[in-house]
């Protein structure tokens, strides 16, 4: 497949999804392509948090860093069933420090951005959990590095999606002084699937058709955003 080819197939789908998604309507399942001829593009998941940090912990008890895991292995398959590379940051519930020490946080971040920055990737996704401390909020967002134009296309691309398939989805994407985008290369978000602190999406973000629909969603936002910027 060429590289037109491929930025052809890509802009189609592009369109195909403005078009459904204009409509609020959500495809059951995700375009395939031959697995043979994968696209040149290679795409970062990561799932937030891990071993002994934990995260947002919901009020009946979710862990996030268990839900971001999930989250991110149903992303990643949707992505390289559409013959897109993936690289993955962690595909288990550890951490990425070899030993428990004071600033173990620190050393999980810092492997990360290794991951990432080796990866040859163009886009990164970060998937996280969010938290407040009042229980009435609620509503996926995404987040932009600051200053960066093109980790904000990204990001509205995939608000767009949320907004589209989710009424409390949040339509304000917000720049963030985050390190995990501060500190790698590609083009990277951090997608806050829903508030652990709020008993209701708690429960949602724990059911597995939620969680198909939010996933398929992202990808939607990330296949979008590739068509419109033409860029791979």
């Amino acid at each position: 497949m060429t590289l037109i080819v491929r930025k052809k197939m890509i802009a189609l789908f592009a369109l195909f999804l403005t078009v459904i998604f204009g409509f609020g309507f959500l495809v059951s399942n995700a375009v395939h392509v031959d697995s043979s001829s994968p696209l040149s593009i290679t795409i970062v998941i990561d799932a937030g948090h891990g071993g002994m940090d934990g995260g947002s912990v919901g009020k009946n008890g979710t862990i996030e860093s268990n839900l971001n895991l999930k989250f991110a292995q149903k992303l990643t398959k949707y992505l390289t069933d559409f013959g897109i590379s993936v690289v993955n940051t962690r595909s288990d519930n550890n951490g990425l420090y070899e030993e428990l020490t004071d600033d173990f946080k620190l050393v999980d971040m810092k492997k990360r951005a290794e991951i990432i920055n080796n990866s040859g990737a163009q886009i990164l996704i970060s998937i996280h959990m969010n938290e407040f401390s009042s229980s009435s909020e609620n509503g996926a967002q995404v987040f932009f590095e600051q200053d960066d134009t093109d980790s904000e296309k990204l990001a509205n691309s995939i608000r767009d999606m949320l907004v589209a398939n989710f009424e409390n989805a949040r339509k304000l994407t917000l720049a963030g002084d985050y390190y995990i985008l501060n500190n790698t290369s590609p083009i990277g978000v951090i997608v806050e699937c829903g508030f652990l602190s709020n008993p209701q999406e708690e429960a949602n973000l724990n059911n597995e058709e939620y969680q198909n629909k939010m996933c398929y969603s992202i990808y939607c936002g990330i296949i979008n955003y590739l068509g419109v910027a033409n860029n791979y």
